[in-house]
């Protein structure tokens, strides 16, 4: 693995993931009265790559990063067809302070059956956000609340000259909703259910509602359902997510805040793994080399 020469320059440690042989799916439909299917076609070399970034850094969603090529040699020095990576969309989770992401390419030509190992060369064009953290808004415990809010329009930054990064004051509003909301007993606890929603003028990247207590300490919420999107002719953003917790012994209000991701520039990571058919092959034990951030 290499993930660049300075972690200023370029915090993103990337590394295989899943290698494996899949059948490709089609939908196949043989005239009008026929519904079609998916069918099986040829299987292709499946190749994931995961990202790894600490916080506060992540990925935009949304990412935009278009299709990207990365060079497949085999252990003889032979070079296999080149392998597309998808970096459209960068789905992510969090754990312990770090943010993962996975890109997957594709190929149809596969290595000889002697070939002992595979090695992944090029660079890839991947973009980052930050994670920030919206003002406490309060609405009271009641379905029907609702309240004007004010928020980054567009979801970008800038660095000013010394470096720091300020948000643009171009702010962007939006309405943030309490539809529905009841209080109620399951083993033994008192759990409150809410649904609310995030409407806003301009695109934006919601990755998360906040439920505080009057302690200012988020709650654990557990998410039950969601819809959303951010786009489209009008470039406006739309949440809704119903939340489940357990809930203050009185609840008159319901003390929300949005985390969200903030776009920030576009890094080059350097790629040279070498793998085989199980994954990785790690030939540096050197702290920091052949591995994804731990």
């Amino acid at each position: 693995m290499n993930g660049g020469n300075a972690a200023e320059e370029n915090p993103v440690k990337v590394g295989v993931g899943h290698v494996g042989w899949e059948p490709h799916l089609m939908w196949y439909s043989s005239g009008e009265e026929d519904l079609g299917d998916f069918k099986e076609t040829d299987s292709e070399l499946i190749i994931s790559l995961m990202l790894s970034v600490r916080e506060p850094l992540c990925f935009p969603e949304n990412a935009n990063g278009g299709k990207q090529v990365l060079d497949l040699l085999d252990s003889s020095g032979r070079k296999v067809a080149p392998v597309t990576f998808d970096v459209e969309q960068l789905f992510q989770q969090q754990k312990k302070g770090i943010t993962y992401t996975s890109i997957t390419g594709t190929l149809k030509e596969g290595p000889e059956p002697d070939i002992s190992w595979l090695r992944l060369k090029g660079e890839l064009k991947i973009p980052l956000a930050r994670l920030q953290e919206s003002p406490v808004y309060e609405l009271a415990f009641q379905p029907g609340a609702q309240m004007d809010v004010l928020l980054p329009r567009g979801n970008t930054e800038e660095e000013a000259g010394n470096g720091d990064i300020v948000v643009g004051e171009d702010d962007s509003a939006g309405k943030l909703s309490l539809h529905e909301c009841e209080t109620f007993e399951k083993e033994g606890k008192k759990m409150a259910q809410v649904k609310i929603s995030l409407d806003l003028e301009s695109l934006f990247e919601l990755a998360e509602f906040q439920i505080l207590n009057d302690r200012n300490e988020v709650l654990e919420t557990t998410c039950r359902w969601w819809e959303g999107w951010a786009g489209g002719f009008f470039l406006s953003s739309y949440s809704k997510r119903v939340l489940e917790f357990e809930a203050p012994e009185y609840i008159r209000k319901l003390r929300i805040r949005l985390l969200y991701r903030v776009r920030q520039k576009t890094v080059t990571v350097p790629v040279d793994i070498k793998f085989g058919m199980r994954g990785e092959i790690r030939e540096e034990p050197e702290k920091g080399k052949g591995a994804l951030l731990r």
